[in-house]
């Protein structure tokens, strides 16, 4: 803001006439601008006469004019001294004071003014400016608004007033203020970069755009209308309309702070490394000396991970003097690209030595750090990163990403929720945290991370094949089908969306959908042996074993030896136990086991070997498949039944308690453990197992058969022979035989 001294013309004292008539003549060469002349007669005035209060007074106008404040705030205080009730000595003497960036003195002497009176609209408008430039915005905006009851009209103070509140983040009442100020004087272009600034703060960046276009109507070499209105359009993503801007404020002022900067990450985030490149290289042809020059075009090269450029440019730009903490901070960050941890480390020391609070230099710091292996660094590092700006989405990344290597998932994932609250889009954060929900078994969490990454940023391929790769994923959202739709679309050529949107399809109910989806991803990769497995499992549920069968042999013939093979080996052992092919069955189930065991390895084989009647070897491995997965009901099932066969009672009720308390639902654990009760000669007690299976499910084909064969042993053969019936209603397949041998 100006400062205006006034130069006031005091009748003269009763002063001897010689230093009088030296301060007439002052006056008189000050009224004609000719300030030197006029210190000089005030000066004889002075010698003559040591205590005139006057002389001192002008000969302080007549300094200030020559913008010598210090010389006039000293002759300001000597009139005061002489003179302490003179209003408009505290008050130039204040204005002086704020020339020199002395507020806190200048506010004193407003007050003073004031205090004295009388009071004028200025004092309280340069005591508002001075309190603002201490940051008092509350104190300024209180004093604008005493200005305003002087002078309604006054453009400049609406001007001011609204400058205080977009500096205490009230934009929307700094927008008020600046469009009164705009009515009241149009065509001031600053008022309309000023009203953009706030709109910007608010979100509002179509508005800014507008403002700005607006004051660059009026001053067409405004560089920093240029330069921000680019900022507005690159946060709406208009990146092709940021450049042009950026190059605009370029053309005018060069030395715009980070001009550059954003000027290369509107090119990157165009996908136009090359031409910010092009940029930089014409920039420093034509000012090969400009070390900043070459700090940006270092940092373009590093984005494009042309690592070995970045370096000689980085080196280049802080040779020619660009010693800054951003140019340090920026090699550092291309050292660490290159495993140099120790040189990332020393230039990160440097960028924070320059500029203590440079938040982007404690992150590569701590990265470093980490790289040394020096976790009590880089937790100190990213704790001050945090604390420069609690805002920072990066430090809560680095420091999620830092506790996840030292195994604190729960951690790492706390970090990354920060960085969503401080970034609701951050990518990388989702990214990051999905996969950590993941390792936690929480994949309900995973999958909902994994979509909203998608949801903004739907070009991701990785984001759908590491949702894609969580076991069961199409249980925990009811997207998957249209989620994978659109990643075919991204990339017809990856088999394995066709794979996963064939297990959501699955999951929906649309087998033949499922299977024409297996069909079209072997189209695209023949050898893909998880599409192979996926379909031959379909293909069992649905009775089609010789289709089963030959998917499996492929993905064996394919792949025998990974861990993966292992899952091929135990469905065909599993599709061979369904045949009744126990021998078969049991090779393809061992092998399974020598390679990769999970608990459904163990429960086939356990059923394989009761089948075979070697409940011993099946009670074995169901208790190998409950050790891996200890709330398996159906092994703890299957075990009841195995035991029953041994006669351990004491045994069948802890394994069937077991299961029931992992899932208390199953109407087949109820029928499971009637056939035990049959086993074990309580064929009352499993009539009343299958009733509750019955009440559980009423369409359970395994209950009414069941039950019906515990009406056998209890010699109700009319009942038995109605149970049996439904259970041909419901779709039995075993009940048909049973019904024609013994209930004819």
């Amino acid at each position: 803001m100006k400062k205006i001294l006034f130069l006031f013309l005091l009748p003269v004292s009763a002063f001897a006439q010689t230093a009088g008539t030296y301060i007439q003549n002052g006056n008189a060469r000050a009224n004609e601008k000719d300030y030197k002349g006029a210190i000089q007669n005030f000066n004889r005035a002075i010698e003559l006469n040591d205590k005139s209060s006057d002389a001192y007074f002008y000969r302080a106008n007549a300094n200030g004019n020559l913008k010598d404040y210090k010389a006039a705030i000293e002759d300001y205080g000597k009139t005061i001294a002489l003179k302490p009730d003179f209003t408009t000595a505290y008050y130039y003497k204040a204005n002086a004071e704020s020339s020199v960036q002395n507020y806190q003195a200048a506010i004193d002497d407003f007050n003073r003014a004031i205090a004295l009176g009388p009071k004028t609209g200025e004092m309280f408008l340069y005591r508002g400016t001075a309190k603002s430039n201490l940051n008092d915005n509350t104190g300024a905006i209180a004093d604008f608004t005493i200005a305003l009851q002087y002078a309604p009209n006054n453009a400049e103070i609406y001007e001011y007033r609204g400058l205080a509140k977009n500096n205490k983040g009230n934009y929307a009442a700094a927008v008020d203020d600046y469009n009164i100020a705009i009515k009241l004087n149009p065509k001031k272009d600053a008022l309309y970069q000023y009203r953009a600034g706030s709109k910007a703060s608010m979100g509002d960046h179509q508005g800014a755009i507008l403002d700005y276009t607006t004051t660059l109507s009026i001053n067409p070499q405004n560089a920093e209308a240029y330069f921000y209105r680019g900022n507005n359009k690159a946060d709406q993503q208009d990146y092709k309309g940021a450049i042009e801007d950026y190059k605009k404020a370029a053309a005018i002022n060069p030395e715009l702070k980070n001009l550059f900067l954003y000027l290369a990450n509107a090119e990157s985030n165009m996908g136009d490394s090359k031409g910010a490149l092009d940029y930089f290289n014409n920039a420093i042809n034509q000012h090969p000396k400009t070390g900043e020059l070459y700090i940006y075009r270092g940092i373009v090269e590093s984005n494009m991970k042309d690592y070995e450029s970045a370096m000689a440019d980085f080196n280049k730009g802080i040779s020619l003097g660009n010693r800054t903490s951003e140019a340090y901070q920026s090699r550092a960050y291309a050292k660490l690209s290159t495993k140099d941890a120790q040189g990332a480390k020393l230039d990160a020391d440097t960028a924070i030595s320059l500029d203590p609070r440079s938040l982007n230099a404690y992150i590569s710091r701590s990265k470093a750090k980490l790289a040394m292996k020096d976790t009590s660094g880089v937790m100190a590092d990213l704790t001050l990163a945090i604390s420069i700006n609690s805002k920072s989405d990066e430090a809560y990344l680095v420091r999620g990403d830092t506790h996840r290597d030292l195994g604190n998932m729960t951690a790492a994932i706390a970090d990354y929720t920060k960085a969503i609250q401080v970034n609701p889009n951050y990518t990388y954060a989702y990214l990051n945290r999905a996969i950590e929900k993941n390792k936690m078994n929480d994949k309900a969490g995973a999958v909902k991370d994994f979509e909203k990454l998608i949801s903004i940023a739907p070009k991701r391929e990785d984001a759908y094949t590491r949702l894609g790769k969580i076991d069961n994923f199409y249980k925990y959202t009811p997207n998957g089908v249209a989620l994978f739709t659109a990643a075919i679309a991204l990339n017809p050529a990856n088999s394995n969306f066709y794979l996963y949107r064939g297990e959501a399809k699955a999951a929906a109910g649309d087998i033949k959908g499922a299977i024409t989806d297996y069909d079209a991803g072997l189209l695209k990769n023949p050898k893909n042996t998880a599409i192979l497995l996926q379909q031959g499992i379909m293909e069992t549920s649905i009775g089609d074993y010789p289709g089963a069968l030959e998917d499996y042999n492929k993905a064996i013939q394919i792949d025998s030896t990974s861990d993966a093979s292992a899952l091929s080996f135990q469905n065909r052992g599993y599709l061979q136990y369904k045949q009744g092919n126990y021998k078969a069955a049991m090779k393809d189930l061992d092998k399974a086991v020598s390679i990769f065991s999970n608990d459904e390895t163990f429960l086939f084989r356990g059923d394989v070997k009761m089948a075979l009647k070697d409940y011993a070897g099946a009670t074995d491995d169901y208790h190998n498949a409950v050790y891996l997965n200890p709330t398996f009901a159906k092994a703890l099932a299957h075990s009841g039944i195995a035991k029953s066969y041994l006669n351990d009672a004491q045994g069948v009720n802890d394994d069937f308690a077991a299961a029931l308390k992992a899932d208390p639902a199953s109407a087949d654990t109820y029928i499971d453990r009637a056939a035990a009760k049959v086993n074990l000669k309580d064929a009352a007690g499993a009539v009343a197992d299958c009733n509750q299976a019955i009440k559980l499910n009423p369409k359970n084909s395994r209950a009414y058969l069941q039950r019906g064969l515990a009406k056998f042993a209890l010699n109700d053969k009319a009942g038995a022979c109605t149970d049996i019936k439904t259970a041909v209603d419901n779709g039995s397949k075993e009940a048909p035989a049973i019904l024609a041998k013994y209930c004819k």
